[in-house]
């Protein structure tokens, strides 16, 4: 416990340090980077040492680990090198500099309690530290559209905070009428009151993740924001809020009676949020939207598999693991991959300014090829096991939902293979790519291709 504390406020203090440092160095100085860096390599080793020692129980009760949350922080680990690696020292030069090579530090210390919480406070808290620094992250870049897309961002960040607070407030209700601790509505049946707080959750985390119909403001600020800090966010950040979402879940469906209301309900949501981030991805010819069109039927994806935890959550089965194992399996999949193809469009997100970009360098071509078929599902790389143990899961709850779900996939094949298509066609494209992102996406690949080989093994020992 004292070493992952002490890695933790390690990252903490480096976070702090990162703007004191920036005082005596200049902008073309190393040493920014190389303190964050520091910290995401940190962060891992707290985050495997948290995997070993789970379930690892910190201040009294009020943060615990399991086997899924620790997956979940070295997934976060590993995607935010990726965003760091990507960005380069490019944010050196931004007139806000360093405040990027900081708040990513700070934003791995709010994702450790954050996915940790068992108490709604702390999840109250943590969550505002985390929304505060994705705003921020938005901004940096300082540019027309990156403050557009900071404004929205935050407008409806404001209106999910509030339905948070609802939920916080409703679970200390029912908390002392019941006197349950933690997530105490996971004690109760159904009835108005109960039913309402657990509604205001799901709004609250269905404007943060992107669930339709609360995903509105998704495409925009995905498609105006700066590449590198939409990765950190759609990568990084929504990892995290995905695994509170799964873990709150869990806790608020030991009941089965409320377990099948709250399977129905996720099950309405991931039917509708990924049939229509596959079909709005088929409409843009814009890398950044369909990017963003693309993680709404990714978020579809994984509720496809959270209906299936709902309806297991009662049980004391070995698929209820497998859940779980698939959400972080399948989180982490989409984090790299978001995280490396984002940085795609700095510069330009016209796909047809981009065509041909990749084709003379064929070591980033198929490494984003690689990305790009993890997304659509394809063997043997990560996000197919990610898909196939979300459905394997799903099949013990609703074979029509599976069924949906297969022919949203294969829908989706259509704009992943024609982005392939694009990126790598002959021909001299408008803008060219930045090595260090160039660099990030090979990596990426190489990572979702090594924990594709990993992911079935893993799984197979959980049974």
């Amino acid at each position: 416990m004292d070493v992952v504390l002490g890695g933790l406020y390690s990252v903490l203090a480096i976070a702090i340090l990162i703007p004191l440092v920036s005082m005596f160095t200049s902008r073309t100085s190393k040493a920014l980077p190389g303190l964050a860096w520091l910290a995401v390599i940190i962060y891992f080793l707290v985050s495997y040492d948290t995997y070993e020692k789970a379930p690892l129980t910190l201040y009294n009760g009020l943060v615990q680990h399991d086997h899924f949350t620790s997956l979940l922080l070295m997934a976060i680990s590993l995607t935010a090198s990726i965003s760091l690696l990507a960005a380069g020292r490019d944010p050196a030069f931004w007139e806000s500099s360093p405040a990027f090579y900081s708040l990513l530090p700070l934003a791995l210390f709010g994702s450790y309690y954050l996915l940790g919480a068992t108490d709604a406070l702390v999840v109250l808290a943590t969550w505002l530290l985390v929304s505060v620094i994705s705003y921020v992250l938005i901004a940096l870049p300082s540019d027309k559209n990156s403050r557009g897309a900071a404004i929205q961002y935050i407008f409806i960040g404001a209106i999910a905070t509030l339905f948070l607070a609802v939920w916080a407030g409703g679970e200390y209700v029912i908390s002392s009428q019941e006197g349950a601790l933690s997530f105490a509505i996971s004690a109760l049946t159904i009835d108005k009151f109960s039913a309402l707080v657990l509604l205001s959750l799901l709004v609250a985390l269905g404007f943060k993740v992107g669930i339709v119909p609360f995903h509105w403001w998704l495409p925009s600020v995905y498609s105006k924001g700066n590449g590198y800090m939409v990765g950190v966010v759609a990568g990084v950040i929504k990892i995290a809020f995905v695994g509170i979402l799964a873990r709150i879940i869990l806790y608020s469906s030991q009941n089965p009676v409320v377990a099948g209301k709250i399977a129905v309900i996720l099950a309405g949501f991931a039917v509708i949020t990924m049939t229509y981030g596959n079909l709005a991805a088929l409409t843009t010819r814009d890398l950044s939207k369909l990017l963003a069109y693309s993680s709404i039927a990714q978020v579809g994806y994984i509720l496809v598999g959270l209906a299936a935890l709902a309806y297991l959550a009662p049980q004391n089965t070995v698929m209820k693991t497998i859940a779980l194992a698939a959400v972080a399996i399948h989180a982490t999949a989409y984090g790299l991959s978001k995280a490396a193809l984002f940085p795609i469009g700095v510069d330009e997100s016209n796909i047809d300014k981009l065509r041909g970009l990749l084709s003379d360098n064929k070591a980033v071509a198929v490494s984003a090829g690689i990305l790009l078929m993890s997304l659509l599902g394809l063997p043997p790389l990560l996000g197919f096991w990610g898909k196939l143990y979300l459905f394997y899961a799903a099949s013990t709850y609703s074979v029509v939902l599976v069924a949906v779900a297969l022919v949203n996939s294969a829908i989706s094949s259509a704009y992943y293979v024609r982005a392939i298509r694009d990126l790598v066609a002959s021909g001299k494209p408008a803008v060219s790519l930045r090595s260090h992102v160039g660099a990030a996406i090979i990596i990426a690949a190489v990572a979702i291709l090594v924990l594709g080989l990993i992911a079935p093994i893993y799984v197979s020992g959980l049974s």
